[in-house]
């Protein structure tokens, strides 16, 4: 497991390094921390916004750094050293420094620049020649400043990653690196670790002549790249967790007359340094977003609508500003959670609340109040596993409040006057309409229509539970994002160097598998199948019912709830927070999702947050269902269509299982590319197969009677209102005819009614189905809805002939005229039953090429060409 390896490599490196020198000649101090005085962020939205980086006093600051063990000390605020002359003019012995962004004006990157021991005056030189990188290295070399790159694989790239010529340019320019980040994985820091132990001289001296560049310019000592670590805390609480050993031969007796801020400038000039901290993934810069979110929804003003829409940046960027603002402003209106993001924050700072608090919390948040204190004492405990302990209490609450947000939920769903089933879908249908935001801008002035559904009351009790885990996940999602932003280039880098490549695995996530549906009898295929072949590719499903196996992933539900309209389909809450960390703990690189619920919406979400592509398995046509099922009405049904196309156009790559599909997502509807649309399969396992069968053991009737089979969910948008109606005009010329049904769902009692005399089986395993097909004598698909035809290809596979409707989902299954027929209308189902059944050759001769047409879809060139297609 890659991140083993780095936990392993990276204890081993730090403890060697400090084995070189005596304890006794070492300064402990955090080369990168920050302060208030850092005000002015990086992020375009956070300057769109006009919110500061933290507010987090500076005498806060060296508190931690003097917790955590310092005895040397800086602070490095953006493109400012205010803090430490403020702490100066106070008589403390403080470095001069500070983080500059500078910018690579030949790759348009900005990066950042810790720089140490320079003077009023150079500062403002130096933040003249910031714009220009090179320009800046050289002064700071002619003046004996001393720099560091901070993070160097992660920068801020205005519209792509950077080539490798651009890491060359620098590795010329720099001669100190931060590889330890505080606020950066472990992967991202060995990377830089790798990639500068594999510099020597010969590779300085090529790469100089190269470019033309003159490496003495802007190093001493060209050759010497040595290595430095920093917390980059913004918050305070890690300052000093990550930092750098600067070694001082004779430092004791050398203190006796020189000041640390000195010596401690001298090491870093000679390139002394030892890096210090410990293995880490995104607790960190998790635990330090939640607290800088709990930061601004304490001082979060409105930065007013001229600004968001007039400030630099892109449309997204704005939009995302103007949503992030409203969040604020509806968190702040929540006296309830803002009760707890106070608590939260002070916690988080070791400052537990009162004991009369406790009094008023009510019981059902008392697990959140209890985790809350848990970290204040933690902090005040000053365990060395600090992020670790405060990630445990994080998630603890998070479950929680999931489960109480969710528990209240499901409460509200089953006790909401829907007004029975249609009325339900009326309603539904209401609520997809309020959707609409009206385009004239009176209309946000006055009443809209409503609903007729009380949301506000519908939303009543849910607004703490809601806002305060969205919070959570919210950091989560943003923490991890910050992190792996650069995650295509660290893959490309890695490569690159032949080092800490990372596995190449997808997690697949489904809201359906073990449900009686033709999605859970694919996927359950699909599971068998990388089973056999050990893929790398792991399935996730949210269950109580199943236990997890190999390459399946079983997460128990949050909560499971049903709609009035579908009552067949539970809808299982996972909780997203697990799913975010064993994405990472599995290391996994790419997602697949099957279903549009809530594991689509948590494809989307680890697309975003991990930075990896993301792929979507089409097995239901959404706006046929919105037609069929729910009866929308044409509007309706073109806003469920733009929905999936903003949906749909959120994946990297979208499967589909017929090329009518294929056809409408590439067609001016949807408008998709056509590299984007890939064209897919299912296919039969092979115990699918001509076997003898007895009707009389199958079915209880005559061998000589001729039956008629169905197999498949009993419901209207399969088509079985269809089935009384085929049956009743076959059995008029074939009065012998028998119908059996295999299958389940919500007609089954009306079918039953208008099929007195129907063979009605019932939902069957898999394994009796071969003798079911090979025991009737035709299947009919009256279904128009399927995007495929599992029945139809499982029919052909045991030698039944198939008569379908010509339909996107059987027609690139059957050949019409030989191995079945397509049809237009119930009629001319009925009319090539009858030709078919009385005529013994045309019988004869559909079963054998049924065998032979059903052999087009083979299990390994499907399967091998969609693990190809997924890019593994």
């Amino acid at each position: 497991m890659l991140q083993a390896e780095l936990k392993t490599d990276l204890d081993s490196f730090l403890a060697e390094e400090l084995a070189k020198y005596p304890r006794e000649d070492l300064l402990k101090i955090d080369l990168h921390c920050h302060d208030c005085n850092s005000n002015e962020p990086d992020e375009i939205i956070g300057r769109i916004l006009h919110v500061p980086e933290t507010w987090i006093p500076t005498q806060r600051v060296i508190e931690e750094l003097q917790l955590n063990g310092c005895d040397a000390f800086t602070i490095t605020n953006h493109n400012n050293a205010r803090s430490c002359y403020a702490l100066q003019s106070e008589g403390m012995d403080v470095l001069t420094a500070a983080e500059f962004s500078c910018w690579v004006p030949d790759f348009n990157i900005g990066i950042h620049v810790l720089t140490y021991g320079f003077t009023a005056e150079q500062e403002v030189r130096l933040e003249k020649l910031r714009k220009n990188v090179y320009d800046f290295q050289e002064y700071a070399c002619a003046n004996d400043i001393p720099t560091i790159w901070a993070h160097p694989l992660y920068h801020y790239a205005s519209d792509k990653m950077p080539p490798m010529e651009f890491f060359d340019r620098m590795l010329l320019i720099f001669e100190r690196f931060e590889m330890l980040n505080g606020q950066r994985d472990t992967w991202q820091n060995m990377l830089v670790k790798e990639w500068i132990a594999g510099t020597t001289p010969e590779k300085i001296d090529r790469l100089a002549a190269q470019y033309d560049i003159n490496p003495t310019q802007f190093c001493r000592d060209p050759y010497k790249k040595s290595l430095s670590g920093g917390s980059d805390s913004h918050m305070g609480f890690f300052s000093g967790l990550t930092g750098t050993y600067l070694y001082i031969s004779g430092l004791q007796e050398r203190l006796k007359t020189e000041s640390r801020s000195q010596l401690a400038l001298e090491a870093i000039r000679h390139g002394d340094m030892l890096p210090y901290g410990s293995h880490q993934n995104s607790e960190k810069l998790t635990i330090a977003f939640l607290d800088y979110a709990c930061q601004i929804a304490i001082n979060f003003k409105d930065p007013g609508l001229m600004r968001i829409l007039l400030h630099k940046g892109t449309s997204t960027e704005k939009i995302v500003s103007m949503v992030g603002a409203n969040a604020f402003f509806e968190i702040q209106r929540s006296k309830v959670t803002m009760a707890f993001i106070h608590y939260f924050h002070n916690c988080l700072l070791g400052k537990p609340p009162s004991f009369w608090t406790k009094l008023i919390v009510k019981s059902a948040y008392r697990p959140v109040y209890d985790q809350v204190v848990r970290m204040a004492k933690i902090h005040q405990s000053g365990q060395a596993v600090l992020a670790d302990e405060y990630y445990r209490s994080i998630y603890a609450i998070n479950k929680h409040l999931n489960e109480l947000l969710f528990l209240r939920l499901a409460k509200k769903i089953s006790g909401f006057k829907w007004g029975g089933r249609h009325a339900g879908i009326a309603d539904i249908e209401k609520m997809i309409a309020q959707l609409d935001l009206p385009g004239n801008i009176r209309g946000y002035g006055g009443k809209r229509k409503k609903s007729g559904l009380d949301l506000r009351g519908f939303l009543d009790g849910l607004s703490f539970p809601f806002l305060a885990s969205g919070f959570l996940l919210a950091a989560h999602f943003i923490s991890t994002r910050v992190m792996f932003n650069t995650r295509p280039f660290l893959k490309d880098f890695s490569d690159k160097l032949g080092k800490y490549r990372h596995p190449e695995r997808a997690l697949w996530l489904t809201d359906s598998f073990d449900d009686r549906n033709g999605i859970s009898v694919a996927l359950q295929a699909m599971h068998r199948q990388i089973k056999e072949r050990n893929l790398p590719i792991d399935l996730l499903v949210c269950s109580d019912r199943m236990e997890s196996d190999d390459h399946l992933i079983v997460l128990k539900p949050v909560c499971e709830f049903t709609f009035p309209f579908y009552p067949d389909q539970p809808v299982r809450i996972p909780n997203m927070m697990e799913i975010h960390d064993l994405f990472h703990q599995r290391e996994y690189d790419r997602v697949i999702c099957s279903t549009e619920g809530m594991m689509g919406v948590m494809g989307l979400y680890l697309k975003q947050a991990y930075s990896v592509p993301a792929h979507f398995f089409i097995h239901t046509d959404w706006v046929m269902f919105s037609q069929k099922v729910l009866h929308f009405d044409q509007q309706n049904r073109d806003r469920i269509r733009r929905m999936l196309r903003g949906y749909y156009g959120a994946f990297d790559r979208v499967f589909v299982l017929n090329k009518d599909l294929h056809k409408w997502l590439t067609g001016k509807d949807m408008n998709f590319d056509e590299n984007k649309i890939h064209l897919t399969s299912h296919w039969a396992d092979l115990n699918f197969k001509p076997v003898q069968a007895s009707k009389k053991e199958i079915f209880g009737i005559d061998e000589r009677r001729p039956v008629m089979l169905y197999v498949g969910r009993i419901s209207k948008e399969k088509g079985v209102i269809e089935l009384p109606q085929l049956y009743h005009a076959v059995k008029q010329a074939i009065p012998d005819i028998a119908i059996a049904v295999v299958g389940e769902g919500p007609e089954n009692e009306q079918l039953r009614k208008e099929l007195p005399d129907g063979i009605f089986s019932g939902w069957v395993a898999q394994e009796q189905l071969p003798a079911i097909y090979s025991a009737a004598d035709v299947l009919v698909v009256p279904s128009t809805f399927d995007t495929f035809s599992q029945a139809a290809l499982e029919s052909l596979s045991c030698g039944l002939p198939v008569v379908a409707f010509n339909s996107k989902g059987t027609k690139d299954i059957i050949s019409d005229g030989v191995s079945g027929f397509l049809v237009g209308s119930v009629e001319e189902m009925s009319e090539k039953i009858i030709y078919y059944l009385a005529n013994p050759q045309k019988f004869q001769d559909f079963r054998q090429a049924a065998v032979v047409q059903a052999e087009n879809f083979d299990t390994d060139s499907i399967v091998t060409r969609f693990v190809a297609d997924i890019g593994l």
